[in-house]
């Protein structure tokens, strides 16, 4: 039998959907040429995403078939699963030093499959207790300087998550919370868009500390990393993607 004429090969073609349409393409050269028209692509095109009529109207040499391949792939990319990390918080140390009037007074490394014993519930926020068998006393309302340091076990790299200078944000009564905007890394999922902040808690206890009615002891510490777009603490996947930018050599 001879082949069915062109103008029913364009009418069939228009009840065909994109990926077909995209296949038939491929079966030769007028193949091709044909089933890659603007009167064919526009119109799905327009169905998917109606605000590309304008697109087209800008830019009239533009391919239909072209921006509808160039939408799609953007829609994909977006639904692309989220990256997964290469460390992980057994890979950490979390280093803390928190200095008064230049003197120590909290000094700690934690491991970070300590800090996972802690209930995070999946998000970047860890509390500890302080157990370093010296007695954290901090004097409240002073300046107070804190540094937060996460290294890789083995020394293969470091990042300073924090390095602050100030008297903190009282937190009820019984807490000071510091905080810090960190770089952004210039990777990572959606929930980095707005950028991230180092967040570090230091909880006091109840009693006083000999006479004075300012000075208290520190009994736990907590470290977080939030949101600056939400102000949630992101997840610990996303806390895990941002560090290792930092601290893997040759990270992409």
């Amino acid at each position: 039998m001879p082949p069915p004429p062109w103008e029913v090969l364009l009418l069939v073609a228009q009840l065909l959907d994109p990926k077909t349409l995209a296949t038939a393409s491929c079966v030769s050269k007028p193949w091709s040429s044909a089933m890659s028209s603007d009167h064919l692509w526009k119109p799905i095109c327009l169905s998917h995403y109606p605000s590309s009529l304008h697109l087209i109207t800008t830019n009239p040499s533009l391919s239909a078939r072209h921006l509808f391949a160039l939408l799609r792939s953007s829609s994909q990319r977006r639904r692309r699963n989220p990256s997964i990390p290469r460390i992980s918080l057994r890979h950490l140390i979390f280093a803390i030093d928190v200095f008064q009037r230049d003197v120590p007074v909290l000094s700690l490394a934690k491991p970070g499959e300590e800090l996972l014993r802690s209930d995070h519930g999946g998000v970047f926020r860890f509390e500890a207790a302080v157990n370093d068998g010296s007695d954290a006393i901090l004097e409240v309302g002073e300046v107070v300087k804190i540094g937060w340091t996460v290294v890789m076990k083995g020394w293969r790299g470091a990042f300073r998550m924090m390095d602050r200078v100030g008297k903190g944000r009282a937190a009820g009564g019984r807490g000071l919370w510091f905080s810090e905007e960190l770089p952004r890394p210039g990777c990572c999922s959606a929930s980095m868009g707005g950028g991230l902040e180092a967040e570090l808690g230091l909880e006091l206890c109840d009693d006083r500390v000999g006479d004075e009615e300012g000075r208290r002891r520190v009994g736990r510490m907590s470290l977080g990393l939030m949101s600056i777009a939400d102000w949630r603490y992101v997840g610990v996947d996303d806390g895990l993607l941002y560090l290792q930018h930092f601290l893997l050599p040759n990270n992409i």
